[in-house]
């Protein structure tokens, strides 16, 4: 696990090293996303026994849990599957973990009932209260303040909230780029050349384009060699991934170099679509793309290329 190198988006939430003495007390000491970062790349850090574990396939069922309860929007003919996926939740942990099972094992079997009376029950979360209470905790212990401890803590955030606001330019704006340089001609091979000059007629390779590390557009943050998913095939509602080769600014306005990825299939064993890169290179405005979920990492495991979500993506 401490050799695993995780992606440039889950590294944010990489899970602290697990110890000896916090398996003997069944414990992870990690926050909320840590959990949730370490839980979706599970069959992938331990692709190599996975198979040998027999109590796998509790993690299967509540990863298909997980897939639908966070899903948005979600589907009112999911309910009956989403309750069946409980039910046997339930039945496999009383088989596999009879001495571990908690309450919430137990209230997970509501959330069928609970989104058919509230609706999507990722509307209900709370990470963001657990993402601030982490903050807020962090700041409680370091400073060993113990006098009145809400102002202590409410005159600290202001502060960071004025930090904040006076130095990110990307408030007045709905575009934030990172790491501006110039392109040299020798960063595009024929295939990209031919894309660039189709797209934009006439280009002058070494005085037109810039390019950028990180653009930030309309809140989402795209990132070179990210993948993205732009789009869901009608049909059977399948991902359509591209990898960002390079994010190019002409004439002020920002566009994304990306290859559109072949997706092979859905690996059930890694929870995890399988992609291959084809050299399909393509131009997209940013204005263009429709938000179905975040930056996303590629992993590679016996040579194959995988990336992997937590969520049931629908075009309805």
């Amino acid at each position: 696990m401490e050799k695993f190198q995780y992606g440039k988006f889950d590294s944010n939430d990489q899970p602290p090293p697990l110890l000896v003495k916090h398996l003997q007390k069944d414990h992870m000491v990690a926050t909320a996303a840590q959990k949730l970062c370490f839980f979706k790349l599970f069959p992938i850090i331990f692709n190599d026994i996975v198979d040998l574990l027999p109590s796998f396939i509790v993690y299967k069922v509540l990863r298909e849990i997980l897939d639908l309860i966070l899903s948005y929007p979600f589907r009112k003919k999911w309910l009956h599957v989403l309750g069946e996926l409980c039910d046997t939740f339930h039945e496999t942990m009383l088989s596999h973990f009879p001495d571990k099972i908690k309450p919430k094992a137990h209230f997970i079997r509501e959330y069928k009932y609970m989104i058919n009376d509230f609706g999507p029950a990722v509307k209900q979360w709370c990470f963001r209260y657990e993402a601030n209470h982490s903050y807020f905790k962090k700041i409680a212990v370091r400073t060993s303040n113990f006098k009145n401890i809400p102002k202590m803590l409410v005159t600290r955030y202001h502060l960071k909230q004025c930090l904040t606001f006076g130095h990110l330019s990307r408030l007045q704006s709905t575009q934030y780029p990172i790491g501006i340089k110039k392109v040299r001609s020798t960063c595009f091979d024929s295939l990209m050349k031919d894309i660039l000059l189709k797209h934009f007629n006439h280009i002058d390779f070494e005085k037109d384009l810039y390019q950028c590390n990180t653009l930030i557009y309309d809140n989402v943050e795209y990132r070179r060699c990210g993948v993205y998913v732009i789009d869901l095939k009608p049909s059977h509602e399948q991902p359509i991934f591209a990898q960002t080769i390079m994010i190019i600014k002409k004439n002020e306005k920002w566009w994304l170099l990306v290859d559109i990825l072949d997706t092979i299939c859905y690996d059930e064993k890694l929870s995890a679509w399988q992609i291959q890169s084809l050299a399909r290179y393509s131009m997209i405005d940013p204005n263009d793309l429709v938000y179905y979920y975040k930056g996303l990492d590629i992993y590679t495991v016996n040579n194959l290329s995988f990336v992997t979500f937590i969520s049931r993506l629908t075009l309805h």
